[in-house]
């Protein structure tokens, strides 16, 4: 659902495209020598000139050292959402929306892939950031939706959507259930995988990092043309299995 609203966002931005100012890429050199803070504000200048030029490789590169700053990166992001005020007449695509959106992305994939949000100080306060912008957000009418599609909707649907899976279950902890499902025939209930998830949160807060992910076909869900779907796993999910067995000692 969220990867629909976000395609939908991005479709809904894309006359603003044509405005995009070219800016110097710095190179991996320069960026290897720079503070996480720095980072950060070098990921919202990229955002704010390139962030639809997809055949643009720079954004990942600075994503990677983000993702390796992992919490040192956070209070800045922070300080970004905390900035963010969602007047009801702002338009599309202004400086301050973009800023916003490219630090609530970071978040996620902070929390999705390097390291879990709620599992540190500087994690809560912006996951808190997070929380008082959605407020901010239902105080402006974001939560309104006016006609078919609405930008502010589907914005905020995503803001929230970001919010619940950094406070609970996010993607990794899918990929997680249904890796074990297939790979060892250990079927997760919702509460067994916040239980689990809050157990590697305390314990492995870095969880999100110890594998990469791949779609494959799952043979025993079947779509409406009688398809099987595609889901994400986990490439290694042994350590993770490791982490079950301990959990399950705990229980």
């Amino acid at each position: 659902m969220k990867t629909i609203i976000l395609l939908l966002c991005l479709i809904s931005f894309a006359p603003f495209a044509v405005h995009a100012q070219w800016i110097r890429h710095k190179s991996e050199a320069k960026l290897a020598q720079m503070t996480p803070a720095q980072h950060v504000d070098e990921w919202v200048k990229e955002q704010r000139h390139h962030r639809f030029y997809l055949e643009d490789e720079q954004g990942d590169l600075i994503r990677k050292y983000i993702m390796l700053d992992g919490t040192k990166a956070v209070p800045r992001l922070t300080e970004y959402i905390n900035q963010y005020n969602p007047l009801p007449f702002r338009k599309v695509g202004t400086k301050q929306h973009v800023k916003y959106e490219a630090c609530e992305m970071m978040l996620d994939w902070i929390d999705n892939f390097a390291v879990r949000l709620r599992a540190s100080e500087e994690g809560r306060r912006a996951i808190n950031a997070l929380e008082r912008s959605v407020e901010r957000m239902n105080t402006a009418g974001y939560a309104v939706k006016n006609g078919e599609y609405s930008w502010t909707h589907s914005f905020i649907e995503v803001s929230k959507i970001n919010l619940e899976e950094a406070k609970g279950i996010n993607s990794t902890d899918d990929a997680i259930k249904d890796s074990f499902r297939l790979e060892y025939e250990i079927v997760l209930s919702e509460a067994d995988l916040l239980d689990f998830s809050n157990y590697l949160t305390d314990r492995y807060p870095e969880y999100p990092s110890w594998s990469e992910r791949m779609l494959v076909k799952d043979d025993s869900q079947l779509n409406g043309v009688g398809v099987p779907v595609q889901i994400v796993v986990l490439k290694k999910p042994e350590r993770y299995y490791e982490a079950y067995l301990e959990f399950k000692k705990t229980k």
